[in-house]
């Protein structure tokens, strides 16, 4: 990704934070919302790191109507279903996912998981870093492991994983997690990856679509426009807009957000403000800020912030 400029009112835009330690249920802070539309009393998530893991995010999030915007993840991601059943849009598809799916994500897989059947749902995701992720797959395979299907039904798998997710609730040992991980990792490399298949395009179509993705990287932040966007493609916007959706699975608009989130997280994760945050990523104001992260995050940027550590 091109790097975006620096602002120098925003404190460590271009540092890694280090995980802080595990945050209990009261600190992670599950009832605050700054959203325009509240999360019900029924209705639970949060983000959290653990000490024992670092380059990890942990979530969690039990929900009855709610849906999430269509949006990806630059880091690999695995989960699965805990309660219920619930509904997610990946592939060009609506899927209907029952209790004990376990969730695979690539890195850029567009997804928006949803209500299915159930009056409750509630999931579990592990959100792997790259080096964290690389290092856990080269113990086993020569490449770093890609999931050959967003959604698998494997009982084993589930189990071990929801096993492993609910010991990072508490102050597990860092042998116990650091096996617990290996196991997970065994079963994925066993069962469910493939080798990285390449998308076969235009390669002139290709090249304009990944200079246009390079532009939002870089200006994120700026009113960027879409005659803007089609005068780096060489394409009519018509045209420009139907390409990139079918390369990259979002539109540029949708595509911008995401971005803009992902730039949002690591400024929260190194203690800037909610508002500081909101005015340096390109948003009109913190409830737009509030109102796009919820939706593709889960939670609130409140609910994200990093808390205080006691003790």
């Amino acid at each position: 990704m091109v790097s975006p400029k620096t602002d120098s009112s925003i404190r460590g835009a271009r540092t890694v934070p280090r995980s802080p330690r595990i945050m209990d249920e009261d600190n992670s802070h599950i009832h605050r919302d700054h959203s325009a539309r509240p999360i019900a009393r029924d209705e639970r998530a949060r983000i959290w790191r653990h000490g024992a893991l670092n380059g990890a995010e942990l979530f969690q999030g039990s929900y009855r109507k709610y849906e999430f915007a269509h949006h990806f993840h630059s880091v690999p991601a695995i989960g699965v279903v805990e309660r219920g059943s619930m509904s997610c849009y990946c592939r060009r598809a609506t899927h209907i996912l029952p209790l004990g799916t376990v969730l695979l994500w690539n890195p850029g897989e567009v997804h928006a998981p949803g209500p299915a059947h159930s009056k409750q749902w509630s999931f579990r995701v592990f959100f792997f870093e790259d080096e964290l992720f690389r290092v856990r797959s080269t113990d086993l395979a020569r490449n770093v492991l890609r999931f050959s299907k967003p959604f698998v039904e494997d009982r084993r798998l589930a189990s071990s994983l929801l096993r492993l997710h609910r010991k990072l609730e508490t102050h597990g040992t860092a042998l116990d997690i650091e096996s617990s991980i290996f196991e997970v990792f065994a079963q994925l490399a066993q069962k469910h990856t493939c080798l990285p298949v390449q998308i076969h395009r235009s390669g002139i179509e290709k090249t304009k679509i990944d200079r246009v993705k390079e532009y939002l990287d870089a200006y994120y932040r700026q009113d960027i426009t879409l005659d803007d966007l089609a005068a780096i493609a060489q394409f009519s916007p018509y045209h420009l807009l139907r390409t990139f959706r079918s390369s990259v699975g979002l539109t540029p608009h949708a595509y911008l957000i995401q971005i803009r989130i992902e730039e949002g997280k690591r400024l929260l994760r190194t203690g800037n403000s909610i508002s500081d945050v909101s005015a340096s990523t390109g948003f009109t104001d913190q409830s737009h800020f509030t109102r796009h992260f919820k939706r593709i995050m889960g939670v609130t940027p409140g609910q994200y912030l990093p808390r205080p550590q006691h003790g």
